[in-house]
């Protein structure tokens, strides 16, 4: 009888367990649905069948080795529940939940926040308003509806004409201070982590500051500009296939390097005769020369800038936020609006929840979505809120991808949804129960079906796949379901295509296996030209080509530590690497036909093509211009080896 209740202990706590959806908290790789289930009765039929053996064996070294099995399934599910519990604890704890909720966010107010979160929210706003696009400095004065803290004192401290730290204090806590390191014109990246650790790091502000609190200034909206170019990038790497490529007639100019104040994740847009580039820490935005590189006008916004800003060929947009302290409503996070031609602010507008993706503009209007799982449709001339909803899921780095009336978001943790670009309305929402991570690269959109990839988890493999993965990952994909609280496992990516006029699934891709960390976020965007498409997957550091109708892979390789989309052009396949490595591939084949080493990698930002120009952005901040033509046949200088 004991060893039927201890059996019947297993049992039912394996069963509370596999029916309960655990809190999510930070944990991302918690499978759903049946793979779920399972991993816990099978838990459960070994303490049945160990309870029978040794209830009814006669053999007493088969009934003792049941008995102390039963012991260990004892114990074993004993300590999953005690995880569990922990798990709950501390995601209830949390000062700022994860994932953020939006009525959390809404409760977030800058009188609630701490002095030095109040001073943080208030230098990234004063900065917003010091930048002049011609690259100096004004007089900081807040519009009447911006949120900006009342008790909170400004003071600026002139390094040289180029370069200016700004600081904050709230009223009464000169030791909760927060500066904010501002250059123009061409910074030097190798002086970045300089500037960074001497004053962003900072929290006491050096003595003999002139303090005072901005004025308050009336809310006005600039004309709206002229078009200034025939051309235009409206979403994500300029249209719903992600091509990132404009105009190619005309010969290309002359390449050219420079460099953006601050590290760099988002791609460049490229509008008419302008290059666009967001900074990713600094929330620094500069207009290039494209055919010069040479500085046009600057920006700073009120935190980073991750994803490529869009423009209709009279004013740009760009979101804002960052992937932590906004997501919970503790730094200023919005889309702001500046005029396309000369980089003055038109306006900004504020909303809860990080804005960490690139909105779409669909006629008179932009539609955005945020961290906390809202979406949003302005008017594009001067900000004013149109509609907003709210979505199954949150838009964590997926920039939307607009086909005509249709609006396509990939949502975290694992779902699709086709929305009504004009009422906002749903059309379709799709999940996907064992993937995680689907908010995190954005769908790209053809020919009547959607492509979206995620994070496999230990209820995504087959038998065969997991016949053919690590012993060592297999064991992780388990203790990582048997102990969410303490493991976060994947085993690898799978990219999939769904029907855009309803949402199922057309094809899945097979597993591509985990090999390694990939540092910071995921990502897996497909690219599309022609019958052919190319993908990314940098969890399994793998660069994949596949047939986007069938879903048959013609060819993968490996993926150099890259997390940003290639660029297709000519029939060639262009990757830049984490490791510093530019690839150059035949589309079909995968043949290799240039290699390009340079010092510093790439990360989320992918090469785009313009006039000739291949444009790459690095991890610090550098902008490279180089003619496709001498890419393409690998005519570089003699450092750039070629095999």
């Amino acid at each position: 009888m004991v060893r039927l209740g201890l059996g019947g202990v297993v049992v039912g706590l394996a069963a509370f367990l596999g029916l309960r959806t655990p809190a999510w908290g930070k944990y991302d790789p918690l499978p759903t649905g049946p793979g779920w289930a399972l991993l816990y009765v099978l838990v459960a039929a070994l303490a049945v069948a160990a309870a029978v053996i040794a209830g009814r064996s006669s053999r007493r070294l088969l009934r003792w080795g049941s008995t102390a099995a039963l012991l260990g399934l004892v114990v074993l599910v004993g300590a999953m529940t005690f995880d569990r519990v922990q798990l709950s604890r501390t995601v209830d704890a949390q000062v700022d939940p994860w994932p953020p909720r939006l009525e959390r966010v809404e409760e977030v107010r800058l009188a609630a926040l701490e002095p030095r979160q109040r001073a943080a929210w208030a230098v990234r706003i004063g900065a917003h308003r010091l930048v002049r696009p011609d690259g100096g400095f004004r007089q900081i004065t807040i519009p009447a509806s911006w949120p900006f803290p009342s008790d909170v004192e400004l003071a600026t401290v002139v390094l040289d004409v180029d370069h200016v730290d700004l600081w904050a204090r709230a009223a009464g806590h000169d030791s909760a201070a927060a500066c904010h390191s501002i250059v123009v014109h061409h910074p030097d990246p190798a002086d970045t982590a300089t500037r960074r650790t001497r004053c962003d790091g900072q929290q006491v502000p050096p003595p003999g500051l002139a303090w005072s609190r901005p004025p308050i200034d009336t809310d006005t909206i600039p004309a709206i500009p002229a078009a200034t170019s025939g051309e235009a990038w409206t979403q994500y790497r300029h249209d719903p296939l992600h091509s990132a490529v404009t105009d190619t007639s005309g010969d290309a100019p002359p390449g050219w390097t420079t460099a953006v104040d601050g590290r760099v994740r988002a791609s460049a847009s490229v509008v008419g005769d302008l290059v666009l580039v967001g900074g990713h820490g600094t929330g620094s935005l500069t207009a290039l020369d494209l055919a010069t590189g040479a500085e046009r006008w600057v920006a700073r916004l009120p935190n980073w800038v991750h994803q490529d800003p869009v423009s209709d060929g009279r004013i740009v947009v760009v979101g804002f936020g960052d992937n932590l302290a906004s997501f919970a409503g503790r730094l200023p996070s919005g889309v702001a609006a500046l005029d396309l031609a000369t980089g003055e602010p038109l306006w900004t507008a504020f909303d809860a929840g990080s804005v960490m993706t690139s909105p779409v503009i669909h006629g008179a209007a932009i539609i955005y979505g945020t961290g906390v799982g809202t979406l949003h449709r302005r008017a594009l001339a001067d900000g004013a809120l149109l509609a907003e909803r709210v979505l199954p899921g949150m838009v964590t780095m997926a920039p939307p991808a607009l086909v005509g009336d249709t609006l396509v978001v990939a949502l975290d943790h694992g779902m699709a949804c086709a929305i009504d670009a004009v009422s906002l309305a749903d059309l379709w929402c799709h999940t996907l129960p064992d993937l995680r991570m689907v908010g995190h690269a954005a769908p790209t959109v053809d020919r009547g079906e959607v492509l979206v990839s995620g994070a496999a988890t230990l209820a995504t493999p087959t038998v065969s796949e997991y016949l053919h993965l690590s012993p060592w990952l297999v064991r992780d994909l388990l203790w990582s379901g048997l102990f969410p609280g303490q493991y976060e496992v994947y085993a690898g990516q799978v990219f999939a295509a769904l029907d855009l006029h309803d949402g199922h699934v057309r094809w899945r891709s097979p597993l591509f296996a985990n090999p390694r960390s990939v540092p910071g976020h995921t990502s897996g965007t497909a690219v599309i030209e022609d019958s052919l498409a190319v993908i990314v997957l940098p969890i399994a550091d793998t660069l994949v080509s596949f047939d986007p109708v069938t879903g048959r892979v013609r060819w993968a390789r490996a993926g150099h530590g890259g997390r940003g989309p290639v660029l297709v052009a000519e029939h060639r396949v262009i990757l830049t690497g984490r490791d510093g490595v530019i690839e150059v591939r035949d589309i079909t084949d995968g043949r290799l036909t240039c290699t390009v080493r340079r010092g510093t990698g790439w990360d989320r930002a992918g090469p785009v093509l313009a006039h000739g120009l291949v444009i790459l952005v690095n991890l610090v901040g550098e902008v490279e211009a180089i003619p496709l033509r001498r890419l393409l046949s690998c005519d570089l200088a003699a450092s750039r080896a070629r095999t």
